[in-house]
């Protein structure tokens, strides 16, 4: 484990102690002292690992600090794309590589993301939720009907537990009758959320499949 998932570690454990106890005044001031020691050190190694990013970034004209200045623009980035895809693919920290999922989270990552982020959710242990639903979450924005069938073994292994929500809504934008298939199979899926969202992806499905008014 590296420095800065070290520091990650510690960075969480001590948000989880501030929310467990009352804290005196002194208990207080060293909690806040160490928090922004943390966060400083944790910046400056972030920017360090992620400096080939940012400068191939920067050689097509974006500039950015962070990963999470992309996250957070609202201006649109299609040329940033096939870099992202390929930094995605490295051994990034845990928060880095969120940022980069978080980036590639946008419409001009259509068509060309979703297969290797299902490369990479499968990689990511089963207990790291967060990061795995927050790929369901790009794949949801970027899939195309010919991806459908790369997230069929997914939403069907229940070991992946929560992680499938949006996985399952991506279905619920492909109008094919095998994912129209695989949705009712999921209505009875003993995890409620999961079922729900399949029942509102058939929704979806449905109201595609409503004649038009004329």
């Amino acid at each position: 484990m590296g420095e800065l998932e070290l520091l990650e570690q510690r960075w969480i454990a001590l948000r989880a102690m501030a929310g467990q106890k009352k804290m005196s005044k002194l208990e207080l001031d060293e909690y806040w002292d160490e928090v922004h020691i943390l966060s400083k050190k944790m910046a400056i190694l972030r920017a360090k690992e992620h400096q080939e990013l940012t400068e191939e970034l920067e050689k097509i004209g974006i500039i950015i600090n962070n990963i999470f200045d992309l996250v957070n623009t609202k201006i649109k980035y299609p040329k940033a794309i096939p870099i992202l895809i390929k930094h995605l693919q490295k051994n990034y920290s845990e928060k880095i590589k969120e940022g980069i999922i978080r980036s590639l989270t946008v419409i001009e990552a259509k068509g060309k993301a979703v297969p290797i982020l299902v490369n990479e959710y499968l990689k990511i242990p089963k207990d790291n939720e967060s990061i795995r639903w927050a790929i369901g979450n790009a794949v949801n924005v970027t899939i195309t009907k010919e991806e459908a069938e790369l997230i069929f073994p997914i939403v069907l292994n229940k070991g992946n537990g929560l992680s499938r929500q949006m996985f399952v809504a991506a279905l619920g934008k492909i109008n094919t009758e095998k994912v129209r298939e695989i949705l009712k199979q999921l209505l009875n899926d003993e995890d409620k959320v999961i079922s729900e969202e399949a029942q509102k992806a058939l929704k979806k499905l449905e109201k595609k499949n409503l004649p038009k008014n004329t």
